[in-house]
């Protein structure tokens, strides 16, 4: 995709690094941390342009790539029990069933095994685990495309029954694969065995958390943090080492980086030891300081650690603006009795630098602050939600600030199983006065709120119920429009990255607004995704079936808009141009002859493009094929056909052009006297051009 790179793999679960975002690169997901990097958050940032359109500023180049699937690679240690899965992956069956506890890397090596298992142009998908009313096929066997790399992951259900009911489909799908060549991974639920149906117990292979002295060796390496083998011997890390979840190990070299920042001369051990102080200590620290502060000092903290790194006067402004929500009484000493600033952040452990930006004396000592307001204050939670969203829309913070802030609080919303609290904040931002036609400054928050929620891959049922509530509200027509602009974007540049199928079904959605603006966005985007060979299948296919099924209005304009001729012919990307592949022509017949049949705006301007480029021999000859089949053999529309294709060869610029375009102009027409039966294309009749 052009909007996604022209040679990637969509696919979910390489985790977003850099700054505030960490890589569970051996374990089952990632971990929001508040780091010192530079980058805010891991390539969330959105920025509304002067047209209104909303963009994803890419602050990281680690996107969902193949690229990222071979960085996961180095950094992975394969557990008990991966061999054996190989094994299996490699048989005639091409399917395997792992588990294992949660934190053993159950889902990193789902992905290694398929990325291993991968020829270099294999497209990478998803199983979406939840369904909305328009992908009740996303178990299709169908939908399986050549050489495909499936991943389906249920280690969160809970549910036998949906369990059972998914395993019932799952034997025509693996038949899809094996005939496609692909593989399918599933992740099942843990202790599964009395859940499996027999035919797919054979298939079932469990796996063991690897040894942590090598997981964490291999992401310190990976991280060019130098170590020698004894130095992981030490006493503080002997209890994270011998069972903490993946997750957490990931977590501890995170803020042994930290620990390597703050202090470069140090050694590897003083680093470790602020590193291991920071998992097990901070909590009962900051229970004590809490319990010793006072109302105004509380909000001081807490608006610190959402705001580390921030400046000092944003931290003050914030806590202010908390104390207020919180309906806290103005204090009555004048300002000039008041202390000063900065000795109101010593208090609370708070120590501005000399650019006034304001971090914690101990390393990622606001996680665990954040970690307990959320955790023992459960009544203010709605507050704190509603303080978050007038520190974005109405106090005017740095934009730096604000990305700090939402991304610490989708942190915590999902932590709590609040993440309709991401919902609720991006209606709100969206709702605040703009231009009639542009967004307001805080819709890009919006869409940084939902990638957040999007993004959380240790999360996948949080991820399912913010792609759930996006489903709701692309279906309505009437939705406002800055929100709906908001989800075009969402969908486009977040979405379609880990999940491609239910992209497309919300742009779809989208592409009905009663908005021109946002159902053209919509089209618009959908078009650019298509740029990309695999998502362009994927389109297609879901195009063959909204249309043969449940078409929309706009469905067969959505079509038009994405059936870029040029895009048929490429082979830049492949061996063979996708105009070659015989279900690719099958579906595109299905919607020209949707689109002829209703007479699709803007259906002649397209036709003169594949006029134009069935210039190149016999792959565009391919291309009259599909155009000529569409009309089924109506006359009215093979005579609208020639009509179209005689005027476009007249209205050529010089004799030398419109030579050229009368030559296409007969080939077609002797392809609609051979669709009528006739043999003399040349001499009478629709053979004149």
């Amino acid at each position: 995709m052009k909007a996604m790179g022209a040679d990637r793999a969509a696919f979910v679960g390489i985790e977003q690094v850099g700054g505030d975002v960490g890589a569970s690169v051996a374990g089952d997901g990632a971990q929001v941390h508040g780091g010192s990097g530079h980058q805010i958050n891991g390539g969330l940032t959105f920025i509304v342009t002067e047209s209104g359109e909303i963009h994803r500023r890419r602050t990281s180049q680690r996107t969902l790539t193949a690229d990222q699937l071979a960085r996961l690679k180095v950094r992975f240690i394969e557990p008990h029990g991966y061999w054996q899965a190989k094994k299996k992956l490699g048989e005639s069956s091409r399917t395997v069933l792992l588990s294992g506890k949660a934190g053993s890397g159950r889902r990193s090596t789902a992905l290694m095994l398929l990325y291993n298992s991968a020829t270099p142009d294999a497209q990478f998908r998803e199983l979406p685990v939840e369904t909305d009313e328009e992908e009740q096929d996303s178990l299709d066997p169908e939908s399986v495309q050549p050489g495909e790399r499936l991943l389906l992951d249920m280690s969160a259900e809970e549910q036998p029954e949906k369990f059972r009911s998914v395993q019932a489909k799952l034997e025509s799908l693996r038949g899809a694969v094996v005939v496609n060549e692909g593989a399918l991974v599933v992740v099942l639920p843990p202790d599964p065995d009395h859940l499996l149906l027999p035919e797919f117990s054979r298939l079932h292979v469990p796996i063991e958390r690897p040894p942590g002295k090598a997981v964490l060796s291999k992401c310190l390496e990976a991280e060019h943090v130098g170590f020698a083998e004894q130095d992981l011997e030490q006493e503080s890390l002997k209890e994270h080492l011998a069972d903490a979840a993946l997750r957490d190990l990931d977590r501890l070299c995170q803020r042994i980086l930290e620990a390597k920042h703050a202090n470069p001369p140090g050694a590897f051990a003083d680093w470790v030891a602020r590193a291991c102080e920071a998992f097990a200590k901070h909590g009962e620290q900051v229970a004590a300081q809490i319990r010793e502060s006072s109302a105004p000092q509380r909000a001081i903290v807490l608006a610190a650690a959402m705001l580390k790194d921030s400046h000092a006067d944003s931290v003050q402004a914030a806590a202010k603006s908390l104390l207020s929500q919180l309906e806290y009484p103005e204090e009555e000493k004048h300002v000039l009795e008041r202390d000063g600033l900065d000795d109101v952040l010593r208090s609370v452990k708070v120590v501005p630098n000399g650019s006034r930006k304001i971090a914690f004396d101990a390393i990622s000592y606001e996680n665990a602050v954040r970690n307990h307001f959320w955790t023992n204050f459960p009544e203010l939670r709605d507050d704190l939600r509603d303080w978050v969203g007038e520190c974005v829309g109405d106090l005017e913070l740095a934009d730096d600030d604000c990305d700090r802030l939402v991304l610490r609080f989708a942190e915590q919303a999902r932590r709590a199983g609040r993440i309709n609290d991401l919902c609720v904040l991006a209606e709100q931002w969206t709702k605040q006065a703009g231009r009639p036609r542009r967004p307001p400054r805080s819709a890009r928050w919006a869409a940084a709120a939902l990638a957040h929620g999007l993004g959380e891959v240790s999360s996948p049922s949080a991820a399912g119920d913010i792609r759930k509530k996006i489903y709701e509200w692309a279906a309505q027509p009437g939705l406002a429009v800055h929100l709906a602009q908001v989800l075009v974007s969402v969908c486009a540049e977040v979405m379609a990255e880990t999940h491609p199928d239910q992209a497309v079904v919300r742009l779809r959605l989208l592409a009905s607004h009663n908005a021109q603006e946002v159902a053209g966005a919509a089209k618009s985007a959908v078009s650019n995704l298509a740029q990309d060979n695999r998502f362009y299948r994927r389109f297609l296919w879901w195009m063959n079936s909204w249309l043969t099924q449940q078409s929309r209005p706009s469905d067969a304009a959505l079509f038009l808009v994405a059936s870029d001729p040029q895009r048929l012919l490429d082979t830049s990307s492949r061996s063979a141009a996708l105009i070659t592949n015989r279900t690719v022509r099958r579906q595109l017949v299905v919607g020209w002859r949707v689109v002829l049949m209703r007479e699709v705006d803007g259906w002649l301007a397209r036709v003169e493009e594949w006029l134009v480029a069935s210039r190149g021999g016999e792959l565009g000859s391919l291309l009259l094929n599909v155009l000529v089949e569409s009309t089924d053999g109506e006359l009215a529309k093979l005579g609208a056909l020639h009509v179209t294709s005689r005027d476009w060869a007249a209205a050529g610029p010089d004799d030398k052009e419109r030579a050229v375009r009368q030559r296409t102009c007969r080939e077609l027409a002797r392809k609609i006297d051979a669709a009528q039966g006739l043999q003399l294309a040349d001499v009478k009749g629709t053979g004149t051009c």
